[in-house]
């Protein structure tokens, strides 16, 4: 969103109010990214949805009067190259929101090296990708206000059986996160992280038996399952000026569900 100007302390230049704010967002051609990207669009930011899907990505993009760039997040050039197009096309990369993810869920002792890397490839490989390809834009002594807001899960903090790739991956996502909220600091960019629950999304139904969604809602202390637009609520906050002193932090989005594994199972031999 456009942020409002504030003041700056001593010495330091508060952010610019003339330069649009540009936001990339991986990921972005459904699901939680696509609600984040509608949410920032309206709110003035120039969008530029990244997404392997190309097709998907440019409706998205249509319906939002964004830009639409093919991105696979698991590739450092596709990333530097994506970036690239859209700090052209919209100007100075402001704000970064790395949805990007997927899932290989399996027990430790019937997974493949190839679901292991290709988890971290996306989820974690992924976001340190991205936030490499930014950094022309981000690191420098403007002191102009810039976002970061990574995806993570509550897998990442709480854990959770039959998904050690993922739940691994999340994790680092959180430790990333940190990492870089105390790297660039100095230059004015918050880096926090979200650990969504269980949300409304093509990942929940190709990770969730049929018939179990039921269920699943009943063990949410709210009573059901998340939407994609109260994950996009937060990253909004986290990308607006009222978030400008919050940083390495990790904003949790559940309805109160913290334990992903029922007492006693899953059980697998």
């Amino acid at each position: 969103m456009t942020r409002a100007a504030q003041p700056a302390p001593a010495g330091e230049a508060g952010p610019s109010t003339a330069t649009p704010e540009v936001a990339l967002i991986t990921g972005a051609a459904r699901g939680i990214g696509a609600a984040s990207a509608r949410a920032l669009a309206r709110d003035g930011v120039r969008v530029c949805v990244a997404d392997v899907d190309e097709v998907q990505a440019a409706e998205t993009a249509a319906a939002l009067g964004g830009l639409a760039v093919a991105m696979d997040v698991a590739d450092a050039a596709s990333c530097a190259a994506a970036a690239e197009h859209a700090a052209r096309e919209l100007g100075p990369l402001t704000m970064l929101i790395n949805n990007a993810g997927l899932t290989r869920s399996g027990f430790i002792h019937k997974m493949s090296d190839g679901d292991w890397d290709l988890v971290h490839d996306v989820i974690l490989r992924g976001t340190f990708n991205a936030m490499r390809a930014v950094a022309p834009w981000f690191r420098d002594r403007e002191r102009r206000a810039r976002r970061i807001v990574n995806i993570s899960s509550i897998a990442g903090i709480h854990g959770g059986a039959a998904g050690a790739n993922y739940v691994a991956a999340k994790a680092g996502v959180i430790g990333l996160t940190k990492a870089m909220a105390a790297e660039w600091a100095p230059f004015n960019v918050t880096v926090n992280a979200i650990a969504p629950g269980m949300i409304e999304t093509r990942l929940l139904d190709s990770s969730l038996p049929d018939g179990m969604r039921a269920a699943v809602a009943r063990r949410i202390p709210l009573g059901r399952l998340g939407t994609p637009q109260d994950v996009a609520a937060a990253v909004r906050f986290l990308c607006s000026s009222g978030a400008g002193y919050i940083t390495g932090q990790v904003l949790e989005v559940h309805g109160g569900l913290t334990e992903l594994t029922p007492a006693g199972g899953p059980v697998s031999s």
